[in-house]
């Protein structure tokens, strides 16, 4: 079946950066699946249980993010949108991953509402995502651009692939790999821990 996307854009009232990632996972667009959705998660961008992206941000901006209405005040404070680069597509064996989903139908509508709105930075999920939007829009390069680590509970499994993570585990032997996702997020959004 073909799953469309069930949140189109969240654009605050004065946003400044936008998160851009790829597609929710199933229980969030399949109809048939939506009972799935566990009383914590959040019936929104990111809000499967497994995903660290509120928890990091809450961290980042010194917020405790319990539920939609504390992510959105979040969002609408600090001027972040957030969107995604796929609007429809389908889904082999009802995977959670980007590699899963095949017949996608782009969100080309993403340029526009991004420049509509005067957003100049845009923080991608991965960099996957970042490769899929800069083939969809070549002509996006007055945008700046950072590449997140991804927030999905998979990239702490892989952190030993990312190039700095070597040197920062030798110097904090011990610690949660979260830890040095957390840092790596302060750093990109300017944010002191």
């Amino acid at each position: 079946m073909i799953e469309v996307h069930p949140y189109g854009e969240f654009i605050p009232k004065k946003p400044r950066w936008m998160i851009v990632g790829s597609f929710p996972i199933a229980k969030f667009s399949n109809p048939k699946k939506r009972s799935e959705i566990k009383p914590h998660e959040l019936d929104f961008f990111f809000g499967g249980e497994k995903n660290l992206l509120w928890k990091l941000l809450g961290l980042c901006f010194d917020r405790d993010l319990k539920s939609k209405k504390d992510v959105i005040r979040l969002l609408e404070d600090q001027g972040i949108a957030v969107g995604d680069v796929i609007k429809a597509c389908r889904r082999k064996n009802g995977g959670g991953s980007d590699s899963d989903l095949y017949q996608i139908k782009w969100n080309n509508d993403l340029i526009d509402i991004i420049r509509d709105n005067g957003i100049k930075k845009v923080f991608f999920t991965s960099r996957k995502v970042e490769v899929w939007f800069n083939k969809l829009f070549p002509e996006s390069s007055d945008i700046e651009k950072v590449t997140l680590i991804s927030p999905s509970g998979q990239s702490v499994r892989s952190l030993s692939h990312h190039p700095d993570y070597e040197d920062w585990e030798k110097l904090h032997r011990g610690e949660p790999k979260f830890n040095f996702i957390l840092t790596n997020y302060r750093l990109k959004f300017r944010t002191r821990g």
